[in-house]
C-alpha cells in the first residue's frame, strides 16, 4: 500500500505586501467617511465620497490602495480615490486599445424624398 505523505507548508507573513497601509493617512480618519451606511441618501453619499476623494488626493499612498481595489475586486467603499463606482464602471482602468471596444459608426442614410438636414 502507497504511504500518503502530507506536506504542510507554513505560510510566511508578506508584509511587504501590505506595509503601504501603515503610511496610508486614512488610518487616523474615522472609517464612516470612507464607507457609508446603506440607507444614505444620494445626496449625503456624494458629498461623503467628494470628501474622501479629498482626504485621498493628499495621501502618499493613494496609488498602492487604488491598485490594490482594483486587484482584489474590493465593492465597497472609496479607495484610493476612486468610489465604488469608478471602480465598477472602470473609470481608471487603462485601455489599450480604446477604439478596439467601440461598434462600428452606422451611416446615417437619409431617404431621398426629404431635404437634407441645414438645406431647405
Amino acid at each position: 500500500m502507497p504511504s500518503l505523505t502530507l506536506t504542510v507548508r507554513l505560510l510566511t507573513p508578506h508584509s511587504d505586501l501590505w506595509d503601504w497601509q501603515t503610511r496610508a493617512l486614512c488610518r487616523t480618519t474615522r472609517s464612516d467617511l470612507f464607507f457609508g451606511p446603506d440607507s444614505e441618501s444620494r445626496a449625503t453619499r456624494i458629498r461623503r465620497e467628494r470628501q474622501a476623494q479629498e482626504l485621498c488626493r493628499g495621501c502618499p499612498v493613494r496609488h498602492e490602495c487604488r491598485r490594490h481595489a482594483l486587484d482584489v475586486g474590493e465593492p465597497y467603499g472609496v479607495w484610493g480615490g476612486l468610489t465604488e463606482s469608478d471602480r465598477r464602471f472602470g473609470q481608471d482602468r487603462p485601455q489599450l486599445n480604446p477604439r478596439s471596444n467601440r461598434k462600428p459608426a452606422r451611416s446615417l442614410r437619409i431617404s431621398p424624398r426629404h431635404p437634407r438636414p441645414g438645406r431647405q
